[in-house]
């Protein structure tokens, strides 16, 4: 019965462990990916398309409706173009948090604090994956982003319209890009106004080269001007600032290595005493001190990893 009941409340912690770890990742990155990519004024978004239910539980999905992260959580999903529900994910951190807390309290390697943050780490993993899955797809767009406006320019030239061109630059270019920029097509054909459609493009993909693209359409549409001149001026300084990304990257590659093998190191070197004399280890691993050390050299070993890497990490 006592087993039973700290497991209960193992299970109800973990709970509120991985509540917290999601919110506080998704508002790191939320705050980080405002300030490279916040524009001058704010885009509003529009879409014609229909929202999901949080989760296919009705009493899950009333519980999910009033919880605060969840629209971020939402969102994300649609930036990353994961067919998941946020039921789906919060289910997965739970049962993630819910495991990695049993293993670690029956190992025995962590004192108990340390455990229920491995759970909190564990619990926000797939907030983590989705946030990787969302950056190689706007790290994608970026790279099919000048090739496509110089079709879109080509397109122009020859006497199509601007919807025309992006139909025909939709069916041209591959996905992501194609993915969103048919959906600028499709809400256009449905009804809505180009300006609309392409806030909500801005809002579906923002970056900062997608917004220049956005801005510069619009001012185009109300000033006039020539757009295939403008077009091929935002292409060239895309590839520019993509040039430069390219060189910062390649300053920082041995920065990032440091970091990287610096966190491993010390995990191998722990795996192999752990394989080659387990005794030697477990008169460390079985000492009450020896577990606060354990758990203080992980939070240090993440910690500069996370140093180290914010070091590196120049913006253009």
């Amino acid at each position: 019965m006592a087993e039973l009941t700290i497991y209960t409340l193992a299970f109800l912690f973990t709970f509120v462990i991985t509540s917290l770890s999601a919110a506080i990742a998704w508002t790191f990155v939320e705050r980080r990916a405002s300030a490279e990519n916040e524009p001058p004024g704010r885009l509003v978004r529009y879409s014609l398309l229909r929202s999901e239910a949080l989760s296919t539980m009705s009493t899950y999905n009333v519980i999910l409706s009033r919880v605060r992260f969840v629209p971020k959580l939402k969102e994300l999903l649609e930036h990353a173009n994961v067919e998941w529900s946020v039921g789906r994910v919060s289910l997965m951190m739970l049962l993630a948090g819910v495991v990695v807390l049993n293993v670690a309290i029956r190992s025995n390697l962590l004192p108990l604090l340390g455990s229920f943050m491995l759970a909190g780490v564990a619990a926000a993993s797939p907030i983590f994956y989705l946030i990787n899955l969302r950056t190689k797809r706007y790290r994608a767009v970026e790279e099919q982003l000048p090739e496509a406006l110089d079709y879109l320019s080509r397109a122009v030239i020859a006497g199509n319209s601007l919807p025309m061109s992006m139909e025909l630059m939709a069916d041209e270019v591959g996905p992501p890009l194609s993915t969103e920029v048919r959906k600028i097509v499709d809400e256009y054909n449905l009804g809505s106004p180009m300006d609309e459609a392409l806030h909500g493009f801005a809002e579906r993909l923002p970056l900062v080269d997608v917004r220049f693209f956005v801005s510069a359409v619009l001012t185009q549409s109300r000033t006039g001007g020539n757009l295939h001149e403008l077009l091929d001026t935002l292409s060239e300084t895309i590839r520019e600032r993509a040039a430069l990304k390219g060189q910062v990257r390649a300053l920082t590659a041995n920065g990032r290595l440091t970091a990287l093998i610096l966190t491993a190191l010390p995990i191998l070197i722990a795996a192999t005493m752990w394989f080659v004399n387990p005794a030697y280890f477990m008169v460390l691993a079985d000492h009450p001190l020896g577990k606060t050390l354990i758990f203080a050299a992980i939070c240090a070993q993440v910690t500069a990893y996370f140093v180290i890497n914010k070091i590196v990490d120049i913006k253009v």
